[in-house]
This record gives structure tokens, sequence and C-alpha cells, in this order.
């Protein structure tokens, strides 16, 4: 029993290694100087030298985001572009008061001389991905900007990101988020570590390598005729987005991405709305490597290596929490003298996990110059790493979800305001039962002498128990 527990758990020592070193080789491909390249604005109006003037699109999904509205549209009326190549899609499925709301800029919004259409169905099918096609339908745009209810841009982003489409093969500009409320809690705080991570290392390194990318939902621009072309949005995964750059591009079609252009966005600010969120999109990578694996087999190589680390990626939470799970067992497996140096030695292979990843983040984060010192930034890491691990259950259901094919809501996630109408109402029954597991794993690794093994029960129990309390709390 010792050697099969020792053997499962290297194997998720392996692959956490492996990955966390994809994700530093990511960072690495990129030099500081290039990155540096790529983010560096233009200044004055070399930004929109060349003012490309094409009609479009924009489209708002909205659902119950009453209060999160207003600097999206103060965004739209301060756009500066010729109204008359604009229209706007309010596709709103609001069930709440929101949908008046959005009425009411609706008509500040054409009282501004702006094409505005406030879209309601008497029906969720398909959820976002269905407002998405029903709006499609009707957009007269030749390109489809799309922003989610909580976004903001400046007054140049059309011109700026419509000077990306320099060839028929680019489908799709993607542009890169920033936080309007990063500094506002310990939870904003560390979400960007990996969110910048995203979009200054997966990005750039993606886009050298000449992988396949990602549209992220949001903050982009589409060429209509490209969508159209593949079929639209999917409604058979939480992430249309994904799903639909992955369509888009193994039909020929090319995404840039331009960091130097930026829009604002709301971070989920309770780990309640941050939990919701990650639910969705662990999940929808799941759901998407099914429906595109068939397709992944015509690719390269190289190309085939990039996106099944993509398309895989949440899938290595379900190789954390199993990880975790081996690591509380084995001080009841009493291992002997070889079988605790090897655990000894699995258990510091682990560390370079954590440098790898850390190698990575830091990174980031220094390119954007996000963290003010050493110190914060170590402390946000060590943070991102328990609360990583605490939600490993939760995103390990969410993943296998996604590979079964489990229907589920789209659930938008929450905003400041919503949050008191849409907290869990659920106990942390299982959260709860690790904790009490790894509390009592630690006791007995300390009982029996087993000290090399007592690093993984501690870890687990503070990692566990903070979830726990947080969703006892609702917070």
């Amino acid at each position: 029993m010792g050697w099969i527990s020792i053997s499962l758990f290297g194997l998720c020592v392996f692959l956490l290694v492996a990955y966390a070193f994809y994700q530093c080789y990511l960072s690495l491909s990129c030099s500081a100087r290039e990155k540096a390249i790529h983010l560096k604005p233009l200044p004055g109006d070399a930004a929109t030298a060349n003012r490309l003037e094409a009609t479009v699109t924009i489209q708002i999904a909205l659902y119950n985001e009453g209060h999160a509205v207003d600097p999206l549209f103060k965004s739209i009326l301060a756009l500066d572009y010729p109204k008359e190549l604009v229209e706007i899609q309010l596709l709103d499925d609001s069930t709440d008061h929101s949908d008046e709301i959005n009425a009411q800029w609706a008509l500040k919004l054409r009282a501004s001389g702006l094409k505005t259409y406030h879209l309601k169905r008497t029906h969720r099918e398909g959820y976002k991905a269905g407002a998405l096609n029903e709006g499609l339908k009707q957009a007269s745009g030749e390109y489809i900007a799309f922003f989610d209810a909580d976004f903001s841009f400046a007054p140049d982003w059309l011109y700026r990101t419509l000077q990306g489409f320099t060839s028929d093969q680019i489908a799709a500009v993607q542009t890169r988020w920033v936080y309007a409320n990063s500094t506002k809690n310990w939870i904003t705080r560390i979400q960007p570590l990996a969110l910048n991570h995203h979009f200054i290392n997966e990005h750039l390194g993606r886009e050298k390598a000449d992988a396949l990318t990602t549209f992220n939902g949001t903050a982009a621009l589409w060429k209509k005729s490209a969508i159209e072309s593949v079929g639209g949005f999917s409604t058979e995964t939480l992430t249309e987005d994904l799903n639909l750059a992955y369509r888009a591009q193994l039909a020929g079609f090319r995404i840039l991405y331009l960091p130097n252009i930026t829009a604002g966005s709301e971070l989920p600010d309770t780990l309640s709305a941050y939990f919701s969120q990650q639910f969705r999109w662990n999940k929808g990578a799941a759901e998407n490597f099914q429906l595109l694996r068939g397709s992944l087999k015509t690719l390269q190589l190289k190309k085939k290596f990039h996106a099944l680390m993509h398309l895989l990626g949440s899938s290595f939470y379900a190789v954390t929490f199993s990880f975790l799970l081996i690591g509380l067992s084995l001080p009841f497996v009493r291992l002997q003298g070889a079988q605790l140096q090897i655990t000894e030695l699995l258990s510091n292979l682990l560390l370079l996990a954590s440098l790898g990843l850390g190698i990575a983040l830091f990174r980031a984060d220094r390119d954007l110059h996000y963290s003010s010192s050493l110190l914060h930034w170590a402390l946000y890491f060590t943070s991102y790493l328990i609360l990583s691990a605490g939600m490993s259950y939760r995103n390990t259901r969410a993943v296998l979800e996604g590979h079964l094919r489990k229907p589920s809501t789209f659930v938008r996630t929450p905003k400041t305001n919503q949050l008191k109408r849409r907290r869990s109402k659920t106990i942390p029954v299982i959260e709860g039962l690790i904790t009490l597991l790894g509390g009592f794993s630690a006791f007995r690794a300390y009982d029996t002498q087993q000290l090399a093994l007592l690093g993984i029960p501690l870890f687990t129990t503070l990692a566990f128990g903070w979830v726990t309390i947080a969703r006892l709390k609702r917070s």
C-alpha cells in the first residue's frame, strides 16, 4: 500500500512541476524588453494616426447587472468615433429591476445620437451565447465590439483597436484588462497575480510560439463575417469566448493581441463571487477540451501541445486536489525507511513547482509595475497558493462536470451590489471535512514522529479552513 501511495503521490508531483515550468517557459519566452515594447503606449495622435472608419456594433450582454453598468455607458457616450457608424445592442436577459436601468441608459444613448437597441428575450435559451447569437442576427456593423457590463474604455479605443486589422486573416483583436478595484481588499489584491500572468505571459508567449490563443469574451473587436463563417457562438459551453476563438483559429483565422490598449474592469471583491467566476471558467475550459479535441488532431505537434496545455490547464486543479488527499493519507500508511526518504524528496520537488510558478507571476507583476514591494508580492503570492489549494475541491468538481459534459446554468459573476441577493446558501460540508481530516492527519504525523509528512496536512488544513470559514460567513 505504501509504494502505491508513493507512486500516485509522485505522479501528481511530476504533473504539477511540469505544468508550473510550462507557465515559467511562457513567461521567459518573451524578454522584459520585448514585453516593454508591446506594452508601450503610442504617444498622442500617433495612436490613431490611421483613423480607420468602419461600421461597428457594440454588443453588451446583460443579466441583472444594473448597478454595474454606469462606467460602461459613460464610456460609450464619450466615444470618439463617428456616431453614424456605431450601433449599440443591449442584449438584456435581466429578471430584476436592472432592465429598467438599462432602458433608461438606452434613452440617454439615443438622445446622444447613437443608434441603440434594447433587446429583451422572453427566455434565456443558450444563456449569454444565445443572447449574443440573437444580437448577431440583427447587427449591422462590419465589426462587433464585445463588452461586459462592468467594463469601461477610453474614447479612442475603437480607433486604436481597428488598426490591428492589418490583414484579412485577422478575425479579432483582443485588448488587455486593467482593474479599477485592485486595491479594494485582500481578495482583489490577490487576483491580478494570475490575471496579469495571463495577459502578459500567456498571451504574448503563445503568440510568439505561434500557438492557438484565446479571446477573453470582452474588451475585444471581431469581424462579424469571421464569427458567422464559423457558425457563431456555441451554446454547449460556459466559456463561449474560448470556444469561438479556437474554432476561428482552426478555420485559418488569427487573433491579434494588443496589450498596449486597455479596458477597465471590476474584479470580484468577495470570495463567494470569485468562487462563482472560477467555477465557470474552469468548467468551461474542460468542456471545450471535450468539444474540440477531435479538431486538435489536425494541428502540428507543437501547436497541439500548447493547445492541450491551454485547454487542460484547469484540469490541473484535479491533480492538486488528488495530491493533497494523498498527502493527507500518508501519515496513516506508516511509511518506513526508504519510503519516507522518497516522500520527503518528492515533497521538496514540489517546491520547484512553486518556484516555477512564482517566477512566471513575479515577472508579469514587475512588467506591469503592480506590487509596491517584494514583501507585498510574497504575501500575495503565498495567499494565492493557499487559496488555490483551498479551491481545488470546487474546481475539481467544475472540471469533472466539464469533462462529463454535465449541463449547468450560466451564472454571471456577482457584482458588488448584487451579493446580498446571490450569495450561496450551501454549507461547505466537504471543505469542512477536509479541514478536519487535515488537522487529524497533521496530529498523526506528529504523534508517530513522521515529521517529513507534516507539511502537507498543515498546508491543507490552512487552505481548506480558509475556504470553509469564508463560505460559512458568505463573504
